[in-house]
């Protein structure tokens, strides 16, 4: 059986659509090794967290254990609320998320629904690879927000990227491709140690 790719879309309307290419591209890179799945998140398009939120504990549930899991922009974001708040039953093998706003209660983004506890990364479950990429050119999102997010979650690996925008689909996203590949050409996150 494939490996199982959720990709959780961006927030605002129209964002399922924008994010349709990078979802595409994925899922034509793994072909061969994986099934990436794209959801719709009506919750993510009218940026309201509840709506989202039940829709993807199923999404989450559909996609089974040991998933990957790419989000790109609010959709990261919303994802590590619900993980922090919510500790899912299942083993997430690869969480790689693409362009987030920083969304800390103590930020200038952390004012609404979205908002993570300042103490989000100690509440997260073990992931075994975590991941976040941002574009020194992203046009939305602010660079410096994948710095405040190294400060709170050193646990976390960050990549800074240039020419990518917030779409990340200027060119071929293959930092991404390799890192999916790489998780799934290796030891599954139920026999690795958790990250400290």
């Amino acid at each position: 059986m494939k490996q199982q790719v959720l990709f959780v879309q961006g927030g605002g309307e129209g964002a399922y659509a924008e994010d349709q290419a990078l979802a595409d591209y994925l899922g034509d890179a793994l072909r061969e090794v994986a099934d990436v799945h794209y959801p719709k998140f009506p919750g993510l398009e009218s940026v309201d967290y509840h709506l989202w939120r039940s829709k993807a504990v199923d999404a989450l549930k559909d996609t089974g254990d040991e998933a990957i899991i790419v989000a790109h922009s609010l959709g990261g974001a919303a994802l590590l609320k619900m993980l922090s708040e919510d500790k899912p039953a299942h083993n997430i093998r690869a969480l790689f998320l693409v362009a987030m706003p920083y969304k800390c209660a103590d930020g200038e983004w952390g004012g609404d629904d979205f908002a993570l506890a300042n103490d989000f990364a100690q509440h997260l479950p073990a992931i075994q690879h975590l991941t976040l990429y941002h574009s020194q050119d992203d046009e939305w999102v602010p660079f410096n927000h994948l710095h405040q997010y190294a400060q709170k979650w050193p646990e976390a690996t960050t990549v800074s990227l240039a020419g990518r925008g917030h779409s990340f689909m200027k060119v071929e996203f293959t930092e991404l491709v390799e890192a999916i590949q790489s998780c799934i050409d290796g030891p599954s996150s139920q026999t690795a140690p958790a990250p400290h």
